[in-house]
Formats: C-alpha cells, sequence, structure tokens
C-alpha cells in the first residue's frame, strides 16, 4: 500500500487577505485611541479629520503591502522582502525583534483593550487587581487559540 501524502494549501483568497492587510495595518488601534485622538484636539470635527487622515495614510501602506505581496511571491512577509533585496541581517534582526517583542506585545494590547471593552460593556466594575488578572488570563487564552487554530484565524477576523 502506498503512502498518502497530504499537501496543505499555503494560499488565501481575495477576501482572506483583504482581511488580513486590514487586521495588519489598522489593528486594534482604531479602538484604542479614540479617546486620546478627542481629548488631544479638543474638538470632534478636527478629530474626524485626524481619523480620516489615518484612514488614509493606512489605505496608503496596505496598497504597498498589496503590491509588495503581488510583485514578491516568497513566504514569509516582511522577511521574504527584506531578504529579497538581499538585507539579509536586517531581515534576521526585524524578525528577532518582532518574534520577541513586537508580536506579543500586539497581542497583550488586543487582550487588554478586548477586556476593558467587555468588562465596560457590560458595566463591571472591577479592582485594578482583579482586572489585570483577567487580562493575563485572556492573555493566556488568546496565546493558546492562535497557536492552536491558527490556520481557522481568517474565519475569526472577518
Amino acid at each position: 500500500m502506498g503512502e498518502q501524502k497530504t499537501v496543505k494549501n499555503n494560499k488565501i483568497g481575495v477576501l482572506g487577505a483583504v482581511s488580513y492587510i486590514i487586521g495588519n495595518i489598522i489593528g486594534s488601534g482604531i479602538f484604542i485611541a479614540p479617546t486620546s485622538v478627542l481629548i488631544q484636539t479638543n474638538s470632534i470635527g478636527l478629530s474626524l479629520v485626524v481619523w480620516i487622515v489615518a484612514g488614509m495614510i493606512a489605505t496608503l501602506g496596505s496598497f504597498c503591502y498589496v503590491e509588495l505581496g503581488t510583485s514578491i511571491r516568497a513566504s514569509g512577509a516582511d522577511f521574504a522582502y527584506l531578504c529579497y533585496v538581499k538585507a539579509y541581517p536586517v531581515a534576521f534582526a526585524f524578525m528577532c525583534v518582532g518574534c520577541a517583542l513586537q508580536y506579543p506585545a500586539t497581542v497583550a494590547i488586543h487582550s487588554q483593550t478586548f477586556s476593558e471593552y467587555i468588562f465596560k460593556g457590560f458595566d463591571i466594575e472591577l479592582e485594578s487587581e482583579t482586572a489585570q488578572y483577567f487580562a493575563k488570563k485572556l492573555l493566556g487564552f488568546s496565546l493558546i487559540r492562535k497557536h492552536l487554530f491558527a490556520e481557522h484565524s481568517f474565519v475569526v477576523q472577518l
């Protein structure tokens, strides 16, 4: 009997690519920063102008990622793009910093923001130690979910 190999298709569709780019470029900053923008501008109209300009800049950044992704057909995103231009030490340093600092910090910020909004949404007032405890638990759950169910992340993101 011959062994059958299962080949995993590492391709995403247009909708998955668009949701990934929007999530990567815009991220959760849109949920974290509104109050600080409103406080700094001290005007609702000016804060809307700031958000529109920031949205246009994010759109331009996403177009850059789309162009890179369609031009350089190698797996690895930023690492592959830096390797394509022969910047191997920069690519290595970029990925080390990303894996050790940037990605865990991003997940921590997402988890903390999500937990704070959930608590506010249900009118739950917690002591700061309790809120930190639940935020840490939510962070751990998010990390476990992300690593165990990575192939389903596009469905969750949509």
